[in-house]
């Protein structure tokens, strides 16, 4: 069976490295970034892959799917630079197509319900307030999601 891959979205690196971390020991493969713009236009080399560049959202995407297929995405609310994670899920489901039915798992801090609406009427799969659920359980979760062995 072919490895699923998680594309974790998270500005704070020690939490990055601990999510994938974690993700590839429970047996995932992991693209990792701090902002809307790493995803789109990033030097991705550390992860093998190579580096993105493209003009527009749509050419990023073609992109990344041929790249690496991305199973689920793990996503903080806030990111480096200006744009927040409402913004990658607005830019991600832009082009429609497959991209639209990635689940998305925002794991963030911000929990006014403003915000949590927002993600829900973007159809993001799950909220998780981080102090709330441990690491393991939102794993867990995406494990249960993407029907994973």
């Amino acid at each position: 069976m072919k490895k699923k891959t998680i594309l974790v979205i998270e500005d704070e690196r020690p939490l990055l490295e601990m999510v994938s971390d974690k993700l590839k020991k429970n047996g995932f493969g992991v693209i990792a970034a701090r902002s809307v713009d790493q995803v789109f236009n990033a030097n991705l080399e550390e992860n093998g892959l190579g580096i993105i560049s493209a003009k527009n959202i749509k050419d990023a995407l073609d992109y990344l799917n041929d790249l690496e297929h991305i199973d689920a995405i793990w996503l903080d609310h806030n990111l480096l630079g200006k744009e927040t994670g409402i913004d990658f899920v607005n830019k991600f489901k832009a082009n429609g197509g497959r991209w639209k039915n990635v689940p998305i798992f925002v794991v963030s801090n911000t929990e006014g319900p403003k915000t949590m609406k927002s993600y829900v009427e973007l159809g993001v799969s799950k909220y998780y307030v981080k102090s709330d659920h441990r690491l393991d359980e939102i794993i867990r979760d995406i494990k249960k999601s993407l029907s994973f062995d």
